[in-house]
């Protein structure tokens, strides 16, 4: 059955990074239900680190044409590895192509039935957080395959992300359990309680007991602790023996040493700095080196967690990380951050439980997605939209393209602008913690409000400066396709933004054609703010209408009355650059 398109409109924003008009009918022509159920059930054979990799060897082998492999092959700075930019154009070239509508027909390509997926997946990586502002920067290929772990899995089993996130050297790296070795009182040797830790109190448990339905539990003294150092000290040594799968010297002219794809040996005599990138295999799982492995018993969570004499390696953080799924607190804890992700920052007590519950104690994902999306609250939702969020509505719903059919983007101008960026928070609490309370009326209500910890004088004020760029000033992000033409220079992407706007194959346009004739017709500018806003709000009762109005009106026509092409075009423009800079854009909530 048809839904609304003000329905329909607000669900996309939820469950997608963004929709055009065309694919917003499609979907309110399907039904939400019907839709949602046909993205669940699609299986996914792309992903991101083929994307990342194709680019990145596109780029490698402009570098070798250019300056000669020996240029690019040595000691010291080396231009062709796979630097962080090749995991933003990845994944921004994905964003932007899903769904896309080709002559007013909605695509029905690989990517077009995985938009929830690819929402979800960046939701998780808020959630289970690795950074680009680490040494992870020189493997974007690496960051790339952990991103799929959120991809791929979007609708299988928590319990299966978080194993993967546990062995994957993207993580091992971050929270540095990489390397990590079992303890020798001699030596003075202590397992790195990191991930430990952060498995804890960010992926599953929190650091309060809970109520099903997310409230925290109370004791004699108050909120009861989840965990204590105790369990912190046990649960490191379950994560101790693990190291990269191979030895990986891509550019083994620059080393003493012959051992390119070997397995790896905690206790040889290779030195500390060849044992991290980019010198070992950042894509595929970790594994484990016995003989720095602890398999002694361990017990803790109270006794939710025992591990056996003689029980050690991969066997041991699998049932670790089961149980750590199943614990009475990860549903509530999760569902709650997820919701928050996606819908509301204030969800009910009802609303986490029925999510919680929907979760289970394997952390299933579909009937999680679903139960979230379709709860009675998706309606009524309340939630400030991410910076980065922001910008994909925006951009898909101008149809974003360019002729170069690469659309690459950098990454730079949102990230350093709007300090958020896929895959780059500070620190592995994310760009902001999710009981954030802005000083004021949310903060008087008892009410949380996390990505306002990112909305302040300078990200609001740059954001209000980008959307002018790009929607009056032409400017839209930069794509980089070229290596620096100057072969003095190896830096690879080429980051100057002057010289990327240079290549007109690459520079990105909007398409407006919808759009235009309605700019034409004067009758038709109520018809034509309400198509916008309905797109980018969620309602055709835009606040603002009259100021949007009174921004073009005073030369919207020229000397004889009419209405030319090219002022049609400043008209959508500055229709599109109000409603962007609009609370109505940025709150995701009733109207």
């Amino acid at each position: 059955m048809a839904d609304s398109l003000e329905d329909t409109s607000r669900f996309l924003m939820q469950s997608t990074l963004g929709a055009d008009y065309d694919f917003l009918e499609h979907v309110a022509n399907k039904g939400i239900t019907i839709w949602l159920d046909e993205q669940i059930a699609h299986d996914s054979s792309f992903n991101i680190k083929s994307n990342a990799d194709a680019i990145w060897s596109y780029f490698r082998t402009l570098l070798q044409n250019a300056h000669g492999e020996a240029n690019i092959n040595g000691r010291g700075n080396n231009p062709a590895l796979p630097y962080k930019y090749y995991f933003r154009m990845a994944w921004w070239d994905r964003v932007l192509r899903k769904g896309r509508s080709l002559n007013s027909v909605p695509s029905i390509a690989e990517d077009g039935r995985n938009l929830v997926r690819h929402r979800i997946a960046q939701a998780l990586s808020e959630i289970l957080v690795v950074s680009e502002n680490s040494i992870l920067e020189q493997d974007s290929v690496g960051l790339a395959s952990y991103y799929d772990i959120f991809y791929e899995n979007a609708f299988g089993s928590y319990s299966d992300i978080l194993y993967k996130v546990s062995m994957h050297p993207c993580m091992g790296v971050y929270l540095t359990h990489m390397n990590n070795r079992k303890e020798v009182m001699s030596e003075n040797i202590h397992p790195d309680e990191n991930y430990a830790r952060e498995i804890m109190q960010l992926f599953t448990i929190g650091l309060f007991e809970l109520n099903p339905d997310g409230s925290r539990k109370q004791g004699a003294n108050g909120d009861i602790p989840s965990y204590d150092n105790n369990d912190i000290k046990q649960l490191a040594r379950v994560f101790t023996g693990i190291k990269a799968s191979r030895y990986l010297y891509e550019w083994p002219s620059g080393l003493d040493l012959n051992i390119n794809n070997q397995p790896i040996n905690l206790g040889d005599n290779v030195s500390k700095t060849f044992k991290r990138i980019p010198y070992v295999d950042m894509v595929n799982p970790m594994t484990i080196d016995g003989a720095f492995n602890d398999t002694g018993a361990k017990s803790l969570l109270k006794g939710h967690i025992n591990i056996g004499a003689g029980v050690g390696g991969t066997t041991a953080i699998r049932e670790v990380v089961d149980k750590l799924v199943s614990h009475p607190n990860t549903a509530p804890f999760i569902a709650k951050k997820l919701i928050q992700q996606l819908v509301t920052s204030n969800p009910s007590k009802a609303y986490v439980s029925a999510v919680a519950n929907a979760f289970g104690t394997n952390g299933d994902m579909a009937a999680t997605v679903r139960a979230i999306l379709l709860h009675p609250e998706a309606a009524s939702p309340e939630k400030l939209k991410s910076p980065t969020l922001r910008v994909c509505q925006l951009l898909r719903a101008v149809k974003i393209n360019n002729t170069s059919d690469k659309l690459w983007l950098v990454g730079d101008q949102i990230k350093e602008q709007l300090a958020h960026h896929p895959l780059a928070a500070p620190t592995v609490f994310n760009f902001y913690k999710p009981d954030f309370s802005p000083h004021g009326d949310i903060e008087n209500q008892g009410k949380v409000a996390p990505e306002f910890e990112l909305h302040n004088a300078a990200t609001s004020i740059a954001y209000v400066n980008l959307m002018y760029d790009w929607l009056l000033g032409d400017a839209y992000p930069a794509v980089s396709t070229r290596v620096n033409s100057d072969p003095s220079i190896l830096n690879v992407p080429e980051l100057d933004y002057a010289k990327l706007a240079a290549f007109p194959l690459d520079k990105l346009k909007p398409d407006f054609s919808a759009e235009l004739p309605l700019a034409l017709d004067a009758n038709k500018h109520d018809e034509l703010i309400d198509r916008i806003s309905l797109l980018l709000t969620g309602s055709k009762n835009i606040t603002g209408r009259a100021k949007i109005k009174a921004a073009y009106s005073q030369f919207a026509t020229d000397i004889n009355g009419t209405i030319t092409n090219q002022t049609a075009t400043w008209i959508v423009q500055t229709v599109y650059f109000m409603v962007a800079i609009s609370a109505d854009f940025a709150v995701l909530g009733e109207k």
